[in-house]
Parts: structure tokens; sequence; C-alpha cells
């Protein structure tokens, strides 16, 4: 019988304070290796993706988990360079990690994006020594069940400057680099923003990528974003799917975005160093972290990456934040007002694990 992800990860959660007795140091047996490396890809398929695509695969041999990218799975308009397809990746990886650490055992991590013959398998996991979880591992491991991507407003309560900085500090311990806009900074990103969205949605390429991972609500796809009539995005009142063919979409889309950016308490852009496949598997991973960080804290986020998208664009976000750097997400941050009424749908672990 398949174990969902969902099921498992709250299952999971329920019961951490089992973790702790996993503290022996003998050699586990097969069949606990490979039960802890399922339970691992149960949480890793709950990471965020790109239009919720889960463009990864899982392979178990021995004592490692392989994690790779599932071409398939590629958004060749919005993602040309495939940046969040890793991205994504690396945000289950973490997944993945927590569940490993959570449950009793060091994780250990090779990149394999040098490998030329292999060139979907982005990096191993494998199991080390037993060790006693700690109280951060078996939080985060909880927030996995609890995270989602909430579009929708959220209330106008301040984000302390000392929550920001526990986020930033996050990014940070985590090999990217965060930070919070000012007034002015918002501003400047919610016009990006919405010029972006007039941009993607007057190319007829994007509209029918976009349209082909949008899943009505009661679908029984287990991928794509979930939508409802007069529900999508920032709450906009009309249905998108209808509305593909109005001359005005990409007009009203964006007002609702540079809305939603401008009422957010708290946005940020988050980045790296440098730009190569190892960092944005790097970045995802730091992604996580900060998404399963904010959500332990009460905190909904939901992605603004379309001024990063648009080529022509992202220089201009680099100028907007006076910050050098390669900017990989931007991600506004709240106290949710409402909800999320129907989360993501999710893969079964059978469907993504290649035996």
């Amino acid at each position: 019988m398949k174990t969902g992800g969902v099921r498992f990860v709250r299952e999971r959660a329920r019961s951490a304070q089992v973790w702790r007795l996993h503290d022996s140091k003998a050699m586990p047996e097969p069949t606990e290796i490979r039960r802890v490396l399922r339970n691992a890809v149960a949480a890793a398929v709950m990471a965020p993706s790109s239009h919720n695509t889960q463009p990864w695969r899982f392979r178990i041999v021995d004592d490692r988990l392989d994690v790779l990218a599932d071409s398939r799975r590629h958004l060749p308009v919005i993602d040309r360079e495939r940046r969040q397809l890793v991205m994504s990746c690396g945000c289950a990886l973490f997944n993945a990690r927590v569940a490993v650490r959570a449950m009793g055992y060091r994780d250990e991590v090779s990149v394999m994006l040098v490998d030329a013959d292999q060139p979907t398998h982005l990096a191993t996991l494998r199991l080390g020594e037993r060790i006693v979880s700690d109280d951060a591992d078996l939080a985060l491991m909880h927030a996995i069940a609890l995270r989602r991507t909430n579009r929708k407003r959220y209330l106008d309560r301040p984000v302390s400057t000392e929550t920001a900085d526990a986020l930033i500090t996050t990014a940070r311990l985590n090999g990217a680099w965060m930070v919070r806009l000012t007034p002015a900074q918002k501003a400047a990103i919610a016009e990006l923003v919405d010029e972006a969205d007039r941009l993607q949605f007057g190319d007829p390429a994007f509209r029918h990528e976009l349209a082909s991972w949008l899943t009505p609500f009661a679908s029984r796809r287990r991928d794509g974003i979930p939508f409802v009539e007069k529900e999508y995005g920032s709450g906009m009142p009309f249905s998108l799917v209808r509305a593909f063919r109005s001359p005005d979409l990409g007009e009203r889309v964006g007002d609702a975005e540079q809305a939603s950016v401008l009422g957010s308490p708290f946005v940020a852009v988050m980045g790296i160093d440098s730009d190569d496949p190892a960092d944005w598997l790097r970045c995802g991973e730091a992604l996580e972290a900060v998404l399963l960080h904010a959500t332990h804290l009460g905190l909904s986020a939901a992605f603004l990456n379309q001024c990063l998208e648009v080529p022509d664009l992202r220089g201009r976000v680099v100028s907007a934040i006076d910050r050098p750097g390669y900017p990989q997400m931007v991600l506004r941050f709240g106290y949710p007002a409402e909800p999320v009424d129907h989360p993501a749908p999710r893969r079964e672990i059978d469907d993504v694990l290649v035996e």
C-alpha cells in the first residue's frame, strides 16, 4: 500500500519524541535503512516547487538516497535555465535531511552536479552515525507538515525586526543571503513585479505553459497549482482560466500582485554570490530552511519571482535592492489572515521513487 507524504509527515510530527531514542551507534539493518530513506522521501515531496511541478525523483541504493532532477517536468518558457527546477530539488533535499536527522541519524550530503555522465543526478544523501535528535530538527520536521504557500492577503500586523533577522540569519547559515526591503525598495520591486506580469501574460507561450499546470480543485491530478473559482493568486475576483483570452489579463494580474507586495509587512529578496547549478541547489536548501523557520514562527510566505523570470528585469532587481550578487527569489511574509483552504496536491512516494 502506498504511503502518502502528507499523512506520513503528520504522523511523524506527532511522534517526534520517539526519535530521541535513536542514539545507538550500531550499524542499522538494511530494512531499517530503507525505512528511514523512504520516510525521508515522504518528507522531501512536501517541499515547494515552481508551479507545483514537483520536478524530482529519488533512488535508494544501499545506505544512500540519490536526488534526481525530473527533466520531464521542466518549464522551458518560465524557467529557461532550469534554475527554479534545481532550486525546487534543493528544497526537497533539505526536507529529506531534516527527516533523517529527526529520525536519529546524521545526514551526509554530496553534491553530484559535476558528473557529466549523470546530468540529472543532483545530490546524494547518506545516513551517518546515530545521533540524538535535537529540538531544532524536531521543530523543523513538524513545520514540514504545516508549511503552505499562502497567496492570500496577510494581516496588517508588523513582522518584528527580531523575527526578520532570525530568517535572514537562517538564510546566511545555509549559504544564501536575504535582504529585507525598505519601503522604497518594496515599491520598486512592486513595479517590477507588475511589469513582469504584463510581459509574461502578453506571451502566448507563457499563458499556454501556465494553463497546463493549473489544476481545478478536486481534480485527480497530484501536481499543479490548485485553483478555485474567483480565487487565484492574491484573491483576484475572476477565474484565471476563463480570463486567459482577456486582452487586459496581464494588467489585472499585475495590479493584484503589485498590491500584494505593497500590502505585505515583510518583503525580501534571497540570493547567492555566484550563479551556477550547485549554487542554485544550495539556495534551494536555504530557501526551504527559511520557509520552515517562518512556519515555526507563525508566518506565511508566498513567491513573487516573475521579475526574476524575465531576463531583462533581473538586473533591475539587483539595482533596486542595492546588493551585489544573483537574486534567486522574491518572497513576501506575513501573519495569515485566513488559512489555505486547498493545499497543493502531492504525488505518492512510489510515483517518485526509482527502484
